[in-house]
């Protein structure tokens, strides 16, 4: 290696390679890279900053070139929420999809596909700026929670619901949407959907809370539907609603903080998640059931008449039976025979011993 310090070999022909070229001397550039750091580091000091320029460069995923890379900042701008998953209000809005499917029926007349899609998080600044202008916005009023919320419905499912609340025709949406404001008269339309959707969501809630959501107003602009701060996370609930051909969304937002007040109430783990007996759920049913009241009828005699006779009853005529104080009568629940028994009286009350069962093969 010491001939190599001269332009050429003795022994050979190839040309000399420098040691920086070999990247022998990789020391020299780490020492200079620590020296910077230093330097940075001293800088920070004498202005009063706990971290240097390099430092924070690192921190925020930047290199030397000044282009970014994957580091803390990409946790800091992005757009996904870590939440903590509440189960209970994930039952909520399966049970609210149900109750929207039957309450659009009857409010449209003709069938309405609803499927509820994954609940996401969300800050409610970033779907904001999603939306487009004009949009129809509900700002809802949850009372028990003294909280509020918004209901938004697409241009497409505005639309929709429009055309077939005016008599217009079933066939497939226009290919392009005017993006006209709505006039009065369809903004209170509108007003009719968010109604029906905001007492299926008060039922929904009914199992787990009392809750109930009134609507203060409607808004086209996105900016005038504020209702908690830009960076604060929120529960997007999306909707997609199909009117035969015409489809559209139905978006729910809720901030975290309104559902604070029922936070303990949608934090236990759904019942139905659960493999297996669950023997407190069990004994709660059983106890709810035998606590339920029933209506019990007795009967003494089902006489037959011709359609004729009985067209010709009228009031103050006598019906004769042919069942005797000692007969056997039946009680029935729901129209079900349960048991035979004898009538009787106590004090001047009339009574009913049950005797036996009612069987498959009396009924026969």
């Amino acid at each position: 290696m010491t001939a190599m310090h001269e332009g050429r070999d003795s022994r050979s022909t190839e040309p000399v390679v420098d040691q920086a070229d070999l990247g022998l001397a990789w020391d020299e550039q780490a020492r200079a890279e620590r020296a910077s750091s230093a330097a940075d580091s001293r800088k920070a000091e004498s202005e009063g900053r706990l971290v240097s320029e390099a430092e924070l460069a690192q921190l925020l995923g930047r290199d030397r070139d000044g282009k970014m890379r994957p580091g803390v900042l990409a946790l800091v701008e992005s757009t996904e929420i870590a939440y903590e998953r509440q189960p209970m209000l994930e039952a909520v809005f399966d049970r609210f999809e149900r109750l929207l499917a039957t309450d659009l029926r009857a409010f449209a007349g003709e069938a309405v596909d609803v499927r509820l899609e994954p609940i996401v998080a969300r800050r409610f600044g970033d779907y904001l700026a999603t939306l487009s202008r004009p949009s129809m916005i509900a700002v809802v009023r949850a009372e028990e929670w003294n909280e509020e919320l918004l209901l938004v419905i697409d241009q497409r499912l505005t639309y929709a619901v429009i055309d077939l609340l005016l008599g217009g025709r079933r066939g497939p949406p226009p290919p392009r949407l005017d993006g006209r404001a709505c006039t009065p008269i369809e903004t209170a339309l509108i007003e009719r959907l968010v109604q029906r959707a905001l007492v299926g969501l008060g039922e929904a809630f009914a199992p787990v809370t009392r809750v109930r959501f009134r609507l203060q107003r409607m808004e086209t602009d996105p900016r005038f539907a504020t209702i908690t701060r830009p960076g604060n996370a929120c529960f997007l609930v999306r909707i997609e609603t199909a009117f035969g051909e015409r489809a559209g969304r139905l978006e729910l937002l809720l901030p975290h903080s309104a559902l604070e007040p029922a936070r303990e109430a949608l934090s236990p783990p759904f019942t139905g998640e659960k493999f297996g007996r669950d023997p407190v759920w069990s004994s709660h049913l059983a106890r709810v059931v035998r606590a339920s009241e029933l209506e019990l009828e007795a009967v003494v005699e089902e006489p037959v008449v011709s359609l004729g006779r009985l067209l010709a009853l009228e009031v103050g005529q006598v019906l004769q039976l042919s069942a005797r104080p000692d007969s056997a009568v039946v009680l029935r629940c729901g129209g079900v025979p349960m048991f035979k028994g004898r009538m009787g009286r106590i004090g001047d009350r009339l009574s009913i011993r049950i005797e036996k069962r009612w069987s498959d093969e009396e009924s026969g």
